[in-house]
C-alpha cells in the first residue's frame, strides 16, 4: 500500500503536485476553500488540517503571505522527525520563518521547483532546487530520488543564493511580462519571431494570479536591487537613442517665470548660443531631476550655493537620490526685491514670504525693518510672488523675489537690492542624463 503525504493548499501548483506524487503516494489535502469544492478538483483524499499533521511529510503550498499564519497553526500539531517541505518562489524569508516557528525536531526541507502548471509538459529541462535546511540524510537521499524520478534536474543551492539569482531570471521576467500587460502590447500583423517570443512573456507570466506575483517580489529579499538595476539600466539604454551630445531641445529650470533659475537659464542659453530653446518651469530641485528622468527636459538648471545663503540643501537633496550628471556651472548676480501689491507702505506689511535662501540672504534687511512680523518660507520666490497677485497671501503681505516677477505678476517693488552683500552671487548646475554617447 503507497504511503500518506500530506499537502496544505490546492491551488493551481497544489494540483500539479498532487498529481506527481500520485504516482507514489496517497496525497492527503487540506485546503483553505470550501470542501465540497476542493473534492471536485480531483480523486483525492481530503481532510482537515489535524489529520493532514499526522502525516511523516508534508508539503506547503500555499501564497508565499499565508504562510507565516501557516507555521503558527501547524507547530503544535508537528511532531518530532516529521518532515515539512516548502515549494514557494523564494526561500530565505521562508526558511528563516520556518526555523523560528517550528520545533528544532521537526525536519525542514526548502524546495523550488522552477516549471508550473503551464510548463511542466512541455519544458524538456525539468529543474528543482533543493535547499536542504535541517533534514537526515537518509530523508534527503529519498526526496531527491522522488523528485529526480519526476524528470527533474536537483540543483543545490543555499536559500540567500536562490533568491539572488531567482530574483534576476524568475523575478524579473514576471515584472516584465506585467508591464506588457499593463501596456496593453497585442500581436499585430507585423510581429518578428523575436517578439512573439517576447509576447510569450506575457501569455505564460500573466496567467498567474496577482497575489503571486506581488509575493514572488515582495518577499525576495534581493528585487529591490534587482528593480534598481532595471531602472538604471532603461535609462542607459533610453540616453543612448536621446544622445546626451546632442543640442538639447528643451531645459527645465527650479522655479517658475520670474524666478532667479528663469534668469540663469536665460543667461545660460545666451552665453552658449542655443537660440530660441524651449524652457520649462519645474518649481523645484527634485522636480527639474524628475524631468530629466522621464525625458521631459533635456538639460536642468538649479541653485546650487548663494554667497551668503549658503548651500541649497533642496538641491543637495535632489543631486543625491538623481542618477545625473553636472555637465557645467556659473554663476549669475541676484538682486533681491521687496515685493507688494500696489499701493502697500512699508508700514502696512504685516508678514513676508519668500524661498528659505532669499530669506537668508536678506536676513539683515529684515531684522533691522521687521522684525517684529513673521518671516515666512515658500517654495520658490517667483511662486510667492504668484500667490500673491492670485489673491493666496493676504494684500499686506510682502514677498522678496526677483524684479521680472513684480513685472510678470503685476506687483510693485517696494525696494530694490534688499539683500544683504551687493555682490550676491548665486552659483546654479547645469546637470543632464547619465549615459553613454553613440
Amino acid at each position: 500500500m503507497k504511503q500518506k503525504v500530506g499537502i496544505i493548499g490546492f491551488g493551481r501548483f497544489g494540483a500539479l503536485l498532487a498529481e506527481l506524487l500520485s504516482k507514489d503516494f496517497l496525497p492527503v489535502i487540506s485546503d483553505e476553500r470550501n470542501l465540497a469544492e476542493a473534492v471536485e478538483a480531483g480523486d483525492y483524499e481530503w481532510s482537515d488540517l489535524k489529520n493532514v499533521m499526522k502525516q511523516e511529510t508534508v508539503f506547503i503550498t500555499v501564497p508565499i503571505s499565508h504562510i507565516p499564519e501557516l507555521l503558527k497553526q501547524i507547530s503544535p500539531l508537528s511532531k518530532a522527525k516529521q518532515l515539512i517541505i516548502d515549494v514557494a518562489s523564494v526561500k530565505t524569508r521562508i526558511r528563516n520563518w520556518m526555523i523560528e516557528d517550528l520545533p528544532a525536531s521537526v525536519q525542514i526541507l526548502n524546495t523550488h521547483p522552477m516549471f508550473g502548471p503551464d510548463s511542466y509538459k512541455r519544458d524538456r529541462d525539468l529543474r528543482l532546487v533543493f535547499c536542504p535546511t535541517r533534514i537526515e540524510t537518509e530523508a534527503e537521499s529519498f526526496w531527491r530520488s522522488i523528485f529526480e524520478s519526476w524528470g527533474c534536474r536537483v540543483i543545490d543551492l543555499s536559500v540567500e543564493e536562490h533568491d539572488r539569482q531567482a530574483a534576476r531570471s524568475q523575478g524579473i521576467t514576471h515584472f516584465i511580462g506585467r508591464v506588457m500587460k499593463r501596456m496593453d502590447i497585442q500581436p499585430t500583423a507585423v510581429d518578428t519571431h523575436g517578439f512573439r517570443q517576447v509576447h510569450h512573456v506575457v501569455e505564460q507570466t500573466c496567467q498567474d494570479t496577482e497575489e503571486l506575483f506581488h509575493d514572488l517580489q515582495y518577499y525576495n529579499p534581493y528585487t529591490a536591487d534587482m528593480l534598481t538595476d532595471f531602472s538604471r539600466s532603461v535609462h542607459a539604454v533610453k540616453a543612448r537613442i536621446y544622445r546626451p551630445d546632442s543640442p538639447p531641445e528643451i531645459i527645465g529650470y527650479q522655479g517658475i517665470p520670474g524666478s532667479f533659475s528663469e534668469e540663469a537659464t536665460r543667461t545660460y542659453i545666451a552665453e552658449e548660443k542655443l537660440g530660441e530653446i524651449e524652457t520649462k518651469p519645474c518649481l523645484s530641485s527634485r522636480g527639474v531631476m524628475d524631468g530629466l528622468a522621464t525625458f521631459e527636459i533635456d538639460r536642468g538648471i538649479i541653485a546650487m550655493e548663494n554667497a551668503r545663503g549658503g548651500v541649497v540643501h533642496e538641491s543637495i537633496h535632489a543631486l543625491a537620490k538623481a542618477r545625473c550628471k553636472v555637465r557645467s556651472m556659473f554663476h549669475i548676480q541676484v538682486n533681491q526685491c521687496l515685493i507688494t501689491k500696489a499701493g502697500l507702505t512699508m508700514n502696512q506689511i504685516s508678514e513676508v514670504r519668500s524661498h528659505s535662501q532669499a530669506l537668508k540672504q536678506c536676513s539683515r534687511f529684515l531684522k533691522e525693518r521687521f522684525n517684529d512680523i513673521p518671516h515666512t518660507e515658500a517654495e520658490d520666490t517667483a511662486e510667492a510672488a504668484r500667490k500673491l497677485h492670485a489673491g493666496d497671501y493676504t494684500d499686506t503681505t510682502a514677498v522678496i523675489a526677483p524684479a521680472r516677477a513684480a513685472k510678470i505678476y503685476g506687483l510693485d517693488v517696494a525696494k530694490f537690492g534688499i539683500q544683504d552683500l551687493q555682490d550676491n552671487k548665486t552659483l546654479f548646475l547645469v546637470v543632464e542624463r547619465t549615459g553613454t554617447p553613440f
